[in-house]
């Protein structure tokens, strides 16, 4: 039986209540990565969950730092079914199979509701953001907390940025720059260097700077807080992506790739509010959490605590500002 996020109200995917501002669902797989892992976030997460409401149905989540009372109007719709009756015989469900039901499944929810998803691998920003902008007029932008860049820069894609490999979880936001247009994707926390073979690496600044914008986990912009918020703007809708192994080793092992110098868990949490306080949040996921479902050692229950704190976080904000009056 699935666990509750935090002890969140259940909700029929295709039946989500009148007034509901977010939904949260967790898509356990890892059939975008070369590593096994990924497919128990919704697990964990949703396990660690249970010291925010010391797992009683009665509690309730406090903002201290706002002075307001978390999560009104807020549902989950469990964890998506993978189970081999999404494709035919006892096989287990292709990646693009996958995606296709993550896409119809944001497809449904109604226009205004927010979704939440605990990957999985990060294969799953894909479909949703798809969804979004399928069901939007206006434009979005993805932030993405991430050590790593998960652009195709390899094969010559900067001299030739249209010929896209399939999808993958390391090529997944050049596949996402495609749903959202040209300089729309802001990518944090990145690692300051990357590998590009040498017969396209002339194309590679252009090619980056027709994304987005790459801020590195050693730009001065990190620790600038209004230089970060300058970077973001201003009355923009927003989706948010964390790759966990943006986080620094430290704060986060149990992920595919940590990060040898990333961001402290507190810092993340401090640029999530910047990249907010002026912008809608539309949407957002929290993926690449990874450790086998049995693994119950300290750092790994440690390490999916960090990552469920995320998860709140930014839940928080979609409740906020899915209950706040409306801007005139």
């Amino acid at each position: 039986m699935t666990t509750s996020f935090c002890g969140l109200p259940f909700a029929d995917p295709d039946r989500v209540p009148a007034g509901t501002v977010a939904a949260v669902v967790g898509v356990g797989h890892s059939l975008g990565s070369p590593h096994k892992g990924a497919e128990h976030g919704p697990f964990f997460l949703r396990t660690v969950s249970k010291e925010y409401t010391w797992a009683a149905e009665s509690a309730r989540i406090y903002d201290l730092r706002h002075g307001v009372g978390l999560f009104d109007r807020v549902v989950d719709v469990g964890d998506l079914d993978l189970a081999p009756d999404l494709t035919p015989g006892p096989a287990e469900p292709t990646l693009t199979e996958v995606l296709d039901a993550v896409r119809a499944l944001v497809a449904a929810l109604p226009p205004r509701v927010a979704p939440c998803v605990i990957g999985g691998d990060h294969t799953v920003t894909l479909p949703i953001v798809t969804a979004l902008a399928e069901r939007r007029e206006a434009p979005f932008t993805v932030v993405q907390f991430d050590h790593h860049l998960d652009l195709q820069i390899w094969d010559g894609a900067p001299a030739r940025p249209r010929e896209r490999e399939p999808i993958f979880h390391t090529n997944v936001m050049s596949h996402v720059s495609d749903v959202i247009g040209p300089g729309r994707l802001l990518q944090v926390g990145v690692s300051p260097f990357a590998t590009v073979e040498e017969d396209s690496a002339h194309a590679l600044p252009q090619f980056l700077r027709s994304i987005g914008r790459q801020v590195c986990v050693s730009a001065p912009e990190i620790d600038d807080a209004p230089a970060f918020r300058e970077i973001v703007g201003q009355g923009e809708d927003i989706y948010v992506s964390v790759d966990v192994d943006v986080l620094d080793a430290a704060d986060m092992s149990s992920t595919g790739y940590p990060a040898t110098v990333g961001l402290s868990t507190r810092r993340l949490l401090r640029l999530i509010d910047l990249a907010l306080t002026d912008n809608r949040l539309i949407g957002f996921d929290v993926v690449e959490f990874a450790a086998g479902r049995e693994d119950r050692s300290p750092r790994t229950l440690a390490d999916a605590q960090r990552a469920a704190l995320v998860f709140v976080h930014l839940l928080g904000w979609v409740s906020r500002q899915g209950n706040a009056p409306a801007r005139t």
